[in-house]
């Protein structure tokens, strides 16, 4: 059944469009585009066949599942880098994907909550006046401990001496490591112009870490700053 093209210009198009003011809309194709218009105006003619709605209503369908599909797909490629690679072996379905999310948003957090505070601790012990800080300086005999989950099975530690004449067994830390089930993949060190140097230790672990990727950090940053106090002649109440 054909249609006139004078036919189809000269109605004017009235009907609502829920994704009208999503973003999202500007992005699809502009044939695809033609075509919705193309249906919305012969549904919106008295003289329109149920067949040729049908057909319209299954098109709209079609066009808003596949923007979902799309926004979904979106939302999984934000997932940690360990989903991904179990996502290439099998395809995560929507409530997976929304349940990680769930998940993996409140954990990115309590992440930055974290890095927040330990930002302003750092801030505030920079914003000392020179003599209060020099005094801590030379107390500081331990390094300063950070650990960040990579993946399942790759951590980065970070370690921070404040005091040059700082004496701990750089050997023993690594066997504290090792004995977490840690091997060393790669490591860096620098010394900033103040004269603290910093050292950052890329690890693996041989399996996925048994606890979460928090309290793992948590726990290897006390068996870390533990094994330097046994190192150190400072008094405990020192020790952060």
């Amino acid at each position: 059944m054909g249609w006139q093209p004078e036919d189809i210009t000269a109605h004017v198009l009235h009907y609502e469009d829920p994704f009208a003011c999503y973003p999202y809309m500007e992005e699809l194709e502009i044939g695809h585009d033609d075509l919705l218009r193309h249906c919305s105006v012969l549904a919106a003619k008295d003289d329109s066949s149920s067949s040729t709605k049908k057909l319209c209503h299954n098109a709209y369908e079609r066009d808003r599942r596949k923007k979902l599909n799309d926004l979904y797909s979106s939302l999984r490629d934000l997932l940690p880098e360990s989903d991904q690679a179990r996502k290439k072996k099998k395809k995560l379905s929507i409530p997976l994907i929304v349940c990680r999310v769930l998940k993996y948003v409140p954990e990115l957090q309590r992440q930055v909550e974290r890095l927040s505070r330990r930002k302003e601790e750092i801030l505030l012990a920079l914003s000392r006046p020179e003599e209060q800080s020099h005094c801590v300086r030379s107390a500081v005999q331990y390094p300063m401990v950070s650990a960040t989950c990579l993946s399942k099975r790759e951590v980065m530690v970070q370690l921070c001496v404040v005091n040059k004449d700082a004496t701990f067994s750089f050997s023993k830390i690594l066997k504290v490591l090792e004995r977490e089930g840690l091997h060393l993949m790669n490591s860096s060190n620098y010394t900033t112009c103040d004269g603290r140097c910093v050292c950052s230790l890329h690890l693996q672990a041989r399996e996925d870490f048994r606890s979460e990727c928090r309290i793992f950090c948590e726990h290897l940053m006390e068996e870390i700053k533990e094994q330097a106090r046994h190192g150190s002649n400072l008094p405990r109440s020192l020790w952060m």
